[in-house]
């Protein structure tokens, strides 16, 4: 994972940053004086930074705003044992050569090659001698991979589109394909040790897993997700499940295929303490609770990594049970 230029700051010195502004709110301080909260990315991270004794309206009318690319002046400072920044000031960037999308933070693999490479490996998986050259499926095929391939192209774009997560792992534009598409090259090799789970169904439910996701989230062109009203009233895996029935009725799907596959959506959280609706009851939907685990685990250890040099541990993360976490010298 690439290392933004966040990381490298020094406590105590001040820097000039050229940044994209993704939020921007106002609040007050314990002496009821405002100050605005900025999130700020490099194109690599995302950083929260505060800009006392300033309000939104301020901002504004200088022309600083969320989707405008600044030049920022900040400082790095030690607070509770941790790296803090803080706002000395913030303007919009003159350079006309520093367009927003240079700064939106994306996977780091081409988003439509990734969705394409999902759609090709649920075919492989199928055992059916599909084209991988059509994006489609023929019209008389009603099979659990029909199924997914057709739902998953009709929603491309939004699919490709959605961050994964409102916040900690995979939140940023196409989030939600990247993560899609890391659990479904895994499912595919984990198959080759348990022969015994169904790899159709395994590699389908794992692709449809977290297709509620674009409805749950409303993810804007900067990358930044914010939770819809339904997804706040139902969450993503009802809003899967009911994805998946939709779409068995139009044709003769097979009904046990579908309760598998909607089994497997209310079960990948693990546990209802985590948000599942039940828990896993099948081989597949529990390797899809794992390699979900695994995915969003693997992606903040990642991240985190990518801020410590080789020999040093990170801070405590709050997403990995509070733990601390070590870089190898060997890296």
């Amino acid at each position: 994972m690439n290392i933004g230029k966040f990381v490298d700051t020094e406590i105590g010195s001040t820097y000039n940053y050229t940044v994209l502004v993704l939020e921007m709110t106002e609040r007050l301080s314990k002496n009821d004086k405002p100050y605005v909260a900025f999130s700020f990315t490099d194109g690599v991270d995302k950083v929260s930074m505060f800009f006392f004794d300033r309000t939104v309206e301020a901002m504004k009318t200088i022309g600083v705003d969320v989707g405008k690319v600044v030049d920022l002046t900040f400082e790095t400072k030690l607070y509770n044992n941790k790296k803090n920044f803080t706002v000395n000031n913030v303007v919009v960037c003159p350079d006309p050569e520093a367009k927003v999308e240079k700064f939106v933070q994306t996977p780091p693999f081409d988003i439509a090659d990734m969705f394409n490479k999902i759609i090709d490996t649920i075919k492989k998986c199928s055992g059916r001698p599909y084209n991988l050259n059509d994006p489609g499926v023929p019209s008389d095929d009603y099979s659990a991979t029909a199924l997914t391939v057709r739902l998953l192209n009709r929603n491309r774009e939004a699919f490709c589109k959605s961050s994964a997560a409102h916040s900690v792992h995979h939140d940023l534009r196409g989030g939600l394909v990247y993560h899609t598409f890391r659990m479904v090259y895994a499912a595919f090799y984990i198959y080759k040790v348990y022969k015994s789970v169904d790899l159709e169904l395994l590699v389908c439910g794992t692709a449809l897993h977290d297709i509620g996701k674009i409805h749950e989230l409303d993810t804007d062109e900067l990358g930044t997700a914010e939770y819809s009203v339904d997804g706040r009233l139902f969450g993503h895996a009802v809003i899967g499940m009911e994805m998946v029935e939709e779409e068995s009725k139009k044709g003769p799907y097979d009904p046990e295929e579908v309760r598998q596959l909607k089994h497997m959506i209310a079960s990948h959280h693990g546990s209802l303490e985590f948000g599942a609706i039940t828990t896993p009851a099948t081989p597949e939907a529990f390797i899809l609770h794992e390699l979900d685990m695994i995915d969003s685990r693997m992606y903040i250890f990642e991240k985190e990594l990518g801020k410590v040099e080789p020999g040093q541990m990170t801070e405590r993360i709050f997403a990995l049970d509070n733990s601390t976490i070590y870089k190898s010298k060997a890296d």
